[in-house]
């Protein structure tokens, strides 16, 4: 008589899947969640506690987690197709499509979630997002308060500064900066949006992420030579709405504004987001 337990293989598969994924051991995590699926298959009469949706939601955050957003959608909706009323899976596959810029896909899905489950406070303030983008702010503002009644300390409201103010703090920053920075950065217009257009955020593929809070668009300056033709000078952006998202205070919005600032201008500089993190600019 064999010993094996596929309830406890399983639970044992789901916590390594975890905890290969929170270290970013990205194969490893899918490769078990492969071999969870397989048993479950083979077992499926026999399992009390997990379902194929559990491992599928399991290898689309593994997928997330590594930033690729394509592949987590694929495995959110394999989630979906065993179980279609799971709302954390449509939740997940609205969120993903949100960030892959398929901004109407994504609405469809998150006004299904509120629907069916209105304490989700992440579906509303996804949908605050969108509305935004469909320059609704009054709609907006009206879900990014549900969603912060729902869960206060995980969606915090957005610090509310006119958007001419914004680009005030952005020039001061700018002419506080010493002259010969000033100097080594003519030429590089510095804008400041409230948030990234579309075309823009379509100029990649994939898509940037919508809520960038800066960009630097153009080749860094150590690798500029008298011989690279470019169509257009280096431009850095400053989305400013997207960093009034990060809630919190006046002085707040100041303080991500001028990390955002010295962030991009460190790209132009030519430096990588590892050296920019060793620097405190995230």
């Amino acid at each position: 008589m064999s010993d094996f337990d596929p309830n406890e293989t399983l639970r044992q598969l789901y916590d390594r899947i975890e905890a290969a994924s929170s270290e970013g051991l990205t194969e490893v995590a899918l490769a078990q969640c492969e071999e969870a699926l397989e048993l479950l298959d083979e077992n499926e009469a026999e399992v009390e506690e997990f379902t194929h949706a559990d491992f599928l939601m399991l290898a689309g955050h593994t997928h997330w987690v590594a930033g690729n957003l394509e592949d987590a959608q694929r495995s959110y909706r394999g989630a979906l197709e065993y179980e279609p009323d799971r709302i954390d899976a449509l939740l997940a596959v609205g969120v993903t499509l949100f960030h892959l810029c398929r901004f109407e896909a994504a609405r469809a899905q998150l006004e299904v979630v509120s629907a069916e489950e209105p304490e989700v406070g992440e579906a509303w303030y996804y949908l605050a997002l969108l509305a935004l983008r469909r320059n609704d702010p009054a709609l907006a503002d009206n879900f990014f308060r549900r969603a912060n009644e729902l869960e206060p300390e995980r969606w915090e409201l957005p610090v509310q500064l006119p958007f001419e103010e914004v680009v005030g703090i952005v020039r001061n920053f700018y002419n506080d900066m010493p002259p010969e920075l000033r100097k080594a950065l003519e030429g590089v217009p510095i804008l400041a949006e409230e948030r990234p257009a579309e075309a823009l955020l379509y100029s990649n593929d994939p898509p940037l992420d919508p809520l960038l809070l800066g960009l630097f668009d153009g080749t860094p300056l150590p690798e500029q030579s008298v011989f690279s033709v470019e169509l257009a000078p280096p431009h850095i952006y400053i989305f400013t709405e997207n960093i009034s998202l990060l809630g919190g205070t006046r002085e707040k919005l100041e303080e991500e504004l001028w990390i955002t600032l010295k962030h991009e201008i460190g790209h132009y500089f030519g430096l990588s987001e590892e050296e920019l993190a060793e620097r405190g600019l995230e």
